[in-house]
């Protein structure tokens, strides 16, 4: 089938979104297949509205603004952002580490909002961020009530992607660790994205269904099992409990 020029665009954009620091012409069509003359037509097309960026000194291209501004209004709509963010505040103010709050779309776990601890350890995470839902806490309550064959619409392999060095890479494993989140109420990412980060996360229900996850992210040396155990995992759930009292979808 021969793709049309919008086709071609969103293949475009949907691969500037993978370089942040951005492609040079050469590089978009080796990477894309396309001809150097067709990107620059839509490169062209894009750059006036600001949707695609140029840095004339290396010659690269990459996503613009115009697309954090879109992104921004879509973001401040959805209903449990503007239910959820003072909770994160509080729940921020009482834990000291970065928090965030995610949503399933797509078979990816978006991150819709984000507080930032101050100093310390800095995550690569931001508003818009979108993953593998497997590796990450968030992820893994967003999938733990999902029944079998919606699982397996989101991973069509058996094997999983490793991010971290305790990534679970087998899907029976993923969904016995599924089946414990729904019985415990929370989810432990535990080097399972990056090294050296855990986050602990719990579900945030509307109508009786695991709409969104809430978490609690941070450094093995200040997230320790026992802090985790102790105090982070029952203000987690205290959170998304009370998020969850707002609901109303």
């Amino acid at each position: 089938m021969k793709l049309n020029s919008i086709d071609k665009s969103l293949q475009i954009v949907e691969l500037l979104s993978k370089y942040p620091s951005g492609l040079s012409l050469s590089e978009l069509a080796t990477k894309s297949g396309f001809p150097k003359s067709t990107i620059h037509h839509i490169l062209s097309t894009f750059l006036p509205y600001e949707y695609i960026a140029k840095d004339p000194e290396a010659k690269k291209y990459s996503l613009g603004f115009r697309f954090l501004s879109i992104s921004k209004s879509i973001f401040d709509n959805i209903d449990i952002r503007k239910i959820a963010h003072d909770h994160l505040l509080r729940l921020h103010e009482e834990c000291a580490e970065t928090v965030h709050l995610a949503i399933l779309r797509n078979g990816k776990v978006v991150y819709i909002d984000k507080i930032d601890k101050t100093g310390g350890l800095s995550l690569a995470t931001y508003v818009g961020f979108y993953t593998e839902p497997h590796a990450a806490a968030g992820g893994k309550v967003l999938l733990s009530e999902l029944p079998m064959n919606k699982i397996r619409e989101i991973y069509q392999s058996t094997s999983l992607k490793k991010y971290g060095k305790n990534t679970i890479t087998r899907l029976d494993k993923l969904m016995n660790e599924l089946k414990k989140i729904q019985k415990d109420g929370y989810a432990i990412d535990n080097e399972e994205y990056y090294e050296g980060v855990r986050c602990v996360a719990a579900p945030i229900r509307a109508g009786g269904q695991v709409v969104a996850a809430v978490s609690i992210t941070g450094s093995i040396f200040t997230m320790t099992m026992e802090r985790i155990n102790s105090k982070l995992k029952k203000l987690v759930m205290k959170t998304a409990e009370m998020i969850s009292s707002e609901m109303r979808w």
